[in-house]
């Protein structure tokens, strides 16, 4: 089995059209308890929205909403139900409300497609420990801190796991302690992963971006649609939300 991976990570071919859900197979192959790439990073794409707006705020305005189509391999960022009533053209509309939006308005620049985006770091599971994504400070003391209290959680979850065997329980710890400290270096390092390198390559292949719009004046619905690193000007077409909502 170990070999038939190497092999599959070894194709050229393979790699430039695998998909996240054939690598999550593959990884589940590997490692029964390997987390899933399409999960964590849908749910970390969701929190990262949900968690950056005030309750009052998105409560009632319309913010973006992540999700994945295994049907069409696409990992889509979404805006919808905004409602237009003036009779400014949809390009604009939609690029005016792109606007408002640095982070994601930065993805459509050529310059910029490379760049880590806070909202899709879910995908990176290498940076994952005891399911979550640690920020680090760089100052060592700090980061100290980070890593002790994070070892405590996952004492403090996992007593249960734990024996009579004080030889075996200081061994399950130490390999915790190790696992974060690798994580600790990479992410100070900015290094990246062979793993990394390949979710790279698919987000930037199957990542879009859409808003939903209401043309209350003309009585249609119709989409904007953005490709990462293909420009601000948008790809409209007539699409309710209801033709999406399934795929």
């Amino acid at each position: 089995m170990k070999i038939f991976i190497i092999f599959f990570f070894l194709s050229s071919n393979v790699i430039s059209s695998i998909t996240f859900e054939e690598l999550d197979y593959i990884r589940s192959i590997a490692n029964k308890d390997s987390i899933s790439i399409i999960e964590s990073g849908t749910r970390f794409c969701n929190d990262f929205f949900e968690k950056n707006f005030p309750i009052n705020e998105y409560k009632y305005k319309n913010f973006f909403t992540c999700k994945f189509s295994k049907i069409r391999n696409r990992f889509y960022i979404y805006k919808l139900a905004v409602e237009k009533k003036d009779s400014t053209s949809l390009k604009e509309f939609c690029f005016n409300i792109l606007l408002s939006w640095p982070e994601i308005f930065d993805h459509m620049d050529e310059n910029f497609k490379s760049q880590k985006k806070d909202y899709l770091n879910g995908f990176y599971v290498d940076n994952f420990f005891f399911d979550k994504v640690i920020d680090f400070s760089n100052k060592y003391d700090d980061d100290q801190r980070i890593i002790t209290n994070e070892i405590n959680n996952y004492i403090l979850k996992n007593r249960n796991n734990f024996s009579n065997d004080n030889v075996e329980n200081n061994t399950l710890i130490k390999k915790e302690i190790n696992k974060i400290n690798k994580i600790y270096k990479k992410i100070i390092s900015e290094s990246k992963s062979d793993l990394d390198n390949l979710i790279i390559q698919i987000l930037n292949n199957v990542v879009r971006y859409k808003i939903f719009i209401n043309d209350i004046k003309n009585f249609k619905s119709y989409s904007c649609n953005w490709t990462p690193g293909k420009g601000i000007e948008p790809y409209v077409k007539r699409e309710r939300f209801s033709e999406f909502e399934n795929i």
